[in-house]
């Protein structure tokens, strides 16, 4: 037996004649009831815990809060046979308004625990279950135009699973734009992390697809021109929609954007024009230029046939006219088959690296301008990034009281439980045997008891 075992084994040898005292005392001074209303209240507790293992969708996750349940169900019970003892009023009333708070103090703890509630984002309740800790939350966000005055659709945010494990953490943080035509959706992005594992999907980022169109069949250049200011949208109101309601990180090296063609485009161009909003980029098939089929359509059309307004939008030309002193991660993936895009991401990708970003290229065999390509280098670029946030401590596996890493959730639960109902009965039990002993010894102190040795008799 372990010397836990053997001091609990002692603690109970110690305590069980004070508790058998303290039966005998209430039988005989007829306090059946209070006796019974403590043991009741103590089993109930008991059972509310075992309920609680049980019933939970991730009992793991309460974790340390099995102390705050398991010493309400030692402590609680012992106020309520002071309420059934007590008969003064006055006594009563400050029992029950004890119990109130002691009653509001376990509902706000719980509320603090993933595995009793719910976790708020952007105002949206996100429940915690098994599913959506295992696969993320999705939600539909409306971020206001307060700068632009833009006209976009409704944005989709993926809740990571491994934030609401640890609601009180933050995470990075991704602004993504899909291909024109198209529509601002997260089946990609979702594709892409389950693609990855569940541990990479665990340590996922937040991720928010914007919509840079304004209309499926519209093909704004992502900058301020006649056909908004998209420039503005993206680099201002995002970002701050995204401070303002996500529990995201501020640090450069964790706020990413990224997008696949017209969204590729705009997420280099955003990325080279303000390096100190993003640290990263994902470029997924993205064009060299805005209307790259069209190019003095879109000259004459959004920029007033002005051929230096346009060609200021182009990212290779805003790469080349700067100094980047803090690196940003460029990543460039595109079809291998894809005859038209690929060399221009080509292109981008050495201008990017010419301007001393850390470029990361990949062509995907087999592979044209398609979905397929945009999961792949989806799943290439997060794979990246998410495994630099791990070596710099921004993202965490999620590491459970008293559990080792492969313990399912219920078997971590017992563990848990029953880890802390030990501790809270060794320590009632040691406080059991210090009254014992104060007790024992004031008895002796106040009678002056003296042991005498007694002459044998001859």
């Amino acid at each position: 037996m372990s010397p836990v075992a053997w001091l609990a084994a002692a603690l109970v040898l110690v305590g069980a004649y004070p508790a058998y005292r303290f039966a005998r005392r209430a039988w005989r001074l007829r306090a059946t009831g209070t006796v019974v209303a403590v043991v009741a209240g103590q089993v109930v507790g008991l059972v509310l815990v075992v309920l609680g293992v049980l019933l939970l969708p991730r009992p793991d996750l309460v974790g340390a809060g099995w102390f705050v349940l398991l010493l309400a169900a030692t402590v609680v019970p012992l106020a309520i046979g002071d309420l059934v003892q007590s008969a003064d009023r006055r006594a009563l009333r400050a029992t029950i308004a004890g119990l109130a708070a002691a009653s509001a103090v376990a509902v706000l703890c719980a509320a603090a625990v993933p595995g009793f509630a719910s976790a708020t984002v952007a105002g949206h309740a996100v429940p915690v279950n098994e599913k959506t800790l295992a696969d993320g939350y999705q939600l539909s966000v409306r971020i206001p135009p307060t700068a632009s005055g833009f006209s976009a659709r409704e944005a989709h945010l993926f809740v990571p699973s491994g934030w609401l494990r640890d609601p009180s953490g933050t995470r990075p943080v991704v602004e993504m734009m899909m291909g024109q035509p198209g529509n601002p959706t997260l089946g990609a992005t979702l594709d892409a992390l389950h693609g990855l594992g569940d541990d990479r999907l665990a340590q996922a980022p937040f991720v928010l697809v914007v919509d840079q169109l304004g209309a499926i069949d519209k093909n704004p250049p992502c900058a301020d021109t006649s056909a908004g200011k998209l420039d503005t949208y993206l680099s201002k109101d995002v970002p701050a929609w995204i401070d303002a309601n996500l529990p995201v990180s501020r640090d450069r090296t964790q706020r990413v954007i990224a997008g696949f063609s017209h969204g590729g485009e705009c997420a280099v161009y955003l990325a080279a024009k303000y390096p100190e909003k993003w640290g990263a980029v994902i470029d997924v098939s993205g064009p060299d230029k805005p209307g790259e089929h069209r190019p003095v359509f879109t000259r004459n059309t959004y920029f007033g046939g002005d051929q230096a307004a346009f060609e200021a939008t182009w990212p290779a030309n805003v790469l080349a006219s700067r100094d980047y002193p803090q690196p940003t991660v460029g990543i460039f993936v595109t079809g291998q088959e894809d005859d038209h895009f690929r060399p221009q991401v080509e292109a981008t990708a050495t201008a990017a690296e010419n301007a001393g970003w850390k470029v990361t290229y990949w062509a995907v065999p087999g592979e044209g301008h398609s979905g397929p390509t945009l999961t792949k280098g989806l799943e290439t670029g997060y794979n990246q990034l998410i495994g630099s946030w791990l070596k710099a401590g921004a993202t965490g596996a999620g590491d459970r009281l008293l559990c080792p890493a492969d313990q399912t959730a219920r078997p971590c639960a017992v563990t848990q439980a029953a880890a802390v109902a030990g501790t809270v009965a060794m320590v009632d039990l040691s406080v059991l045997a210090l009254f014992l002993i104060v007790t024992l010894a004031l008895f002796f102190a106040r009678r002056g008891v003296v042991l005498r040795r007694t002459p044998l008799d001859d």
